[in-house]
């Protein structure tokens, strides 16, 4: 039923309508909620209107929250969840980085909060799922913007290590090249 009346739809915007009339209607299923705002946000990134994308991914993982929080019925379905969260919170932080690069004066005070959040999902992320090896990497590169040299290293080295566990050496590899923006000193921590 989603794919067919939401995520198939085409062009975009006919496909956040298509999404959107899904959820106002009532007979739907609460599991289908977080999935279908999660299509909304990504045609919104697709289309470069990161403040929807934000605020439709906020709206996925709100949904989403209660599921990972109640009890499994396996030993399998509570990982999963504490994974698909994890996923979710580094997906807003990187919404908040494309819309902060795109929409902002990089040395103002409102990206410095728009970055100081995107820290902050990368932290949920990472309580989430410890091993989360993206997120400690774009964690880094805040810690590197707000002149945090020894946060930043520590994170990059578990980046590289937790990528190396999961066998990712693509990534591990493309980490170990990685030079972190410079620090930017209007953004010091006081």
């Amino acid at each position: 039923m989603v794919d067919k009346e939401c995520r198939d739809v085409l062009p975009a915007q006919a496909k956040i309508q298509a999404c959107l009339n899904l959820l106002s209607d009532r007979r739907l299923s609460t599991a289908y909620i977080a999935p279908i705002n999660s299509e909304i946000s990504s045609t919104f990134q697709s289309l470069r209107d990161y403040d929807n994308a934000i605020k439709y991914k906020k709206i996925e993982i709100e949904r989403a929250q209660g599921a990972a929080k109640q009890p499994a019925s396996s030993a399998e379905a509570l990982p999963a969840s504490f994974g698909a969260m994890s996923q979710r919170y580094t997906e807003l932080g990187t919404l908040q980085a494309l819309n902060r690069l795109a929409n902002v004066d990089s040395q103002s005070d409102e990206a410095r909060r728009s970055a100081t959040q995107e820290q902050s999902n990368y932290t949920m992320a990472l309580q989430y799922n410890p091993m989360n090896y993206r997120a400690y990497r774009y964690r880094a590169e805040i810690h590197s913007l707000f002149c945090d040299s020894a946060p930043a290293s520590q994170d990059m080295e578990a980046a590289i290590r937790f990528a190396e566990e999961s066998g990712d050496q693509n990534a591990a590899r493309d980490y170990k090249r990685v030079t972190l923006s410079a620090c930017i000193p209007a953004w010091r921590r006081e």
